[in-house]
C-alpha cells in the first residue's frame, strides 16, 4: 500500500492525498486547478546541494573578474557586476543601484546560503533545531530572484552595443552565464512541497 500524507492545494485549498515518494517521470497536480504541487526527482536532496555549490562558486567568480569591457572612441572601460551598482550611486541612481545589486548577487547568494544551512544537516545526519525560519525566508525570496532576467537585459544590451563599440567579454560574464542556469535548475527543484518536507525531517531529527 503506498504511504500517502494529507496536504492542502495552494491555489484551491482542495485537501490532497500526497504520495511520500514521487518517480522521476511524475509530477503531482491538483486535480481541480491543475496547479502543480511538485516534480518527481530520483535524487533532489544531493542535486541540490551539489548544484547550490556549484553556483557559489560561479556567483564568487562572477564577483571578482571583469565582466564586460569595451571601447569607444578611443577611450576605454571595464566594468564588473559590482562596479555596475557603483556605477548607477555615482549617477544619482541611489534607488536603482541598491535594486541592482541585490537582485543580481544578494538574493540569490542568500537564497543558496539558506537552502544549504537546511539541505547540509540532512545530508551529514546532524541534529539541528528545525529551520522554519531559513523555510520562510527561502519562500519570501523567491519572486525576487531575478538573475536570469538581468542576463537576458545584458545580451539585449550587447546586441544594441556591438556596432557601437568594441566589446570583450570578460571572465566574469561567463561565469555568470554559467550561474544562472545552475541556480534556475536548483530553484525548479526546490518546490515548497519539497522544501517544507525537508524542513519537517530536519525538525523531527531536531526532537
Amino acid at each position: 500500500m503506498i504511504k500517502t500524507e494529507k496536504l492542502a492545494c495552494h491555489e484551491c485549498d482542495l485537501l490532497l492525498h500526497i504520495p511520500e515518494h514521487t518517480s522521476a517521470c511524475h509530477s503531482l497536480v491538483c486535480p481541480r486547478c491543475q496547479h502543480k504541487i511538485s516534480s518527481g526527482h530520483s535524487n533532489a536532496l544531493d542535486s541540490v546541494i551539489a548544484l547550490s555549490i556549484s553556483a557559489l562558486i560561479v556567483l564568487g567568480i562572477a564577483i571578482s573578474l571583469p565582466f564586460i569591457s569595451f571601447s569607444a572612441q578611443g577611450q576605454a572601460h571595464s566594468i564588473s557586476l559590482m562596479h555596475t551598482s557603483i556605477e548607477l550611486y555615482s549617477q544619482g541612481f541611489t534607488s536603482l543601484a541598491v535594486i541592482a545589486l541585490v537582485l543580481i548577487v544578494f538574493f540569490p547568494f542568500l537564497y543558496i546560503f539558506c537552502l544549504l544551512m537546511i539541505t547540509l544537516p540532512i545530508k551529514l545526519g546532524l541534529i539541528t533545531k528545525a529551520p522554519v525560519t531559513l523555510g520562510k525566508f527561502i519562500g519570501l525570496l523567491t519572486p525576487w530572484l531575478m538573475a536570469d532576467v538581468f542576463l537576458i537585459g545584458v545580451l539585449i544590451a550587447l546586441i544594441k552595443l556591438i556596432p557601437m563599440a568594441d566589446i570583450s567579454i570578460g571572465g566574469a560574464f561567463w561565469a555568470y552565464l554559467m550561474f544562472v542556469p545552475l541556480f534556475s535548475y536548483v530553484v525548479s527543484i526546490v518546490d515548497p512541497y519539497r522544501l517544507w518536507n525537508w524542513i519537517d525531517h530536519d525538525s523531527k531529527c531536531a526532537y
